[in-house]
């Protein structure tokens, strides 16, 4: 990933938080950076698998409302 598909990320978190980030990150031999976008990365390919999973498991079903995407009202 070149400096042109990054963007910036950043915010407050609790101050023990940080501590136990900084703590993991260290313990890796990685920046307190490097380390929360490994974790981001991890939660989002793992969000994005159930929320693929759920979506097929529900297609067809009446109660889910991409099921009545194509309904004309």
């Amino acid at each position: 990933m070149d400096a042109s598909d990054t963007k910036e990320l950043r915010g407050d978190a609790p101050a023990d938080l940080v501590q136990a980030l900084d703590a993991f990150a260290q313990a890796d031999g990685q920046s307190r950076n490097a380390y929360i976008v490994k974790v981001l990365l991890e939660h989002v390919k793992e969000r994005a698998h159930k929320t693929s999973l759920s979506h097929r498991m529900l297609i067809g079903n009446p109660l889910y409302p991409e099921s009545r995407r194509s309904e004309a009202k």
